[in-house]
């Protein structure tokens, strides 16, 4: 007979709250690229030397993607002055 799997399930539940305001995704979205970035370079040699090239660059795409978002996410949050 097969355990019960008890991970939790793969998608975010939906939630009945408002979806968060853009600074609340702007932080959001700069602590998760700071953490990839930390987890890729840190304080020292790459952690993920292992992965191979498609791997890093699936991964440096990824912190392209959330730097893009930031930057989006700050044209909404700080408006130029004209």
């Amino acid at each position: 007979m097969a355990t019960p799997n008890i991970a939790r399930p793969s998608t975010p539940l939906a939630h009945a709250e408002a979806p968060p305001d853009a600074a609340t995704l702007l932080e959001e979205k700069s602590t998760q690229l700071y953490s990839l970035l930390c987890y890729c370079h840190g304080n020292g040699p790459p952690q993920q030397e292992d992965a191979g090239p498609e791997h890093r660059g699936n991964v440096f795409w990824l912190a392209s993607e959330l730097a893009r978002e930031v930057m989006n996410l700050i044209q909404v949050c700080i408006p130029r002055e004209r």
